[in-house]
């Protein structure tokens, strides 16, 4: 008798998957794919995921779930600790940027992914952050930045081939970009005063006047 093939589980499936789309982009990710990539059967994803949407919304929250929070001890004010987050968030994105599409369309829902959320706020607000429903707001407001940043930095722009992890659509500009910005009034003289893009400038500086601007009570509600 020849011996069964070893039982595919479902974090077998979530890393296949993750590794075809780190690899190629979401475009790329389909049952027949994944099948082939755990040597199985094109249906052996099927059984833990009832299709694509299920499977896509596990790597969602699979992003979460192992998302490394910055060392609490070593951040004593809310707000850098929050810029913290956000930092790690987009390193995380920039690493795995097939995932960006995936993790910028599907909210947390997974008990798991949300305990992660769950300390991370806990960990703002031991640091001084006020206990206040705008709170909320303004960590949503924080991580939608920090994912658009992202997509638009790491992502493969909509309509071009997937060329695999970090084919980024925003790298500076190409120097033929620069000459027509620069032909532009007014542009251009924001160019001769020194502006230049650059999408971590352009992140650090969204992230900081979020955090600086947002309207919070100075003292938590009792």
């Amino acid at each position: 008798m020849s011996p069964r093939p070893p039982r595919i589980s479902r974090d077998d499936v979530l890393s296949a998957a993750r590794d075809l789309v780190d690899e190629n982009g979401v475009d790329w990710l389909t049952m027949r794919r994944l099948g082939a990539a755990l040597h199985a059967d094109p249906m052996t994803a099927y059984r833990h995921f009832p299709g694509k949407a299920e499977l896509a919304a596990a790597l969602a929250d699979q992003f979460w779930i192992e998302l490394p929070l910055p060392d609490a001890p070593t951040t004593t004010d809310w707000r850098t600790y929050a810029a913290e987050l956000m930092r790690t968030i987009r390193r995380t994105l920039a690493a795995h940027a097939g995932l960006i599409p995936i993790v910028a369309t599907h909210p947390i829902t997974s008990p798991a992914a949300l305990a992660v959320a769950d300390r991370a706020i806990g960990a703002m607000i031991e640091r001084g952050a006020p206990l206040d429903p705008a709170l909320g707001d303004l960590v949503n407001v924080l991580v939608m930045t920090t994912v658009a940043s992202a997509m638009g930095e790491f992502s493969t722009p909509a309509g071009a081939e997937s060329e695999g992890a970090g084919a980024g659509a925003a790298g500076g500009g190409s120097e033929e970009e620069a000459a027509l910005l620069a032909a532009l009034p007014n542009l251009g003289r924001l160019l001769a005063a020194g502006w230049a893009s650059s999408p971590e400038r352009q992140f650090e500086e969204g992230i900081r006047a979020i955090l600086q601007g947002w309207s919070l009570p100075s003292s938590p509600a009792s």
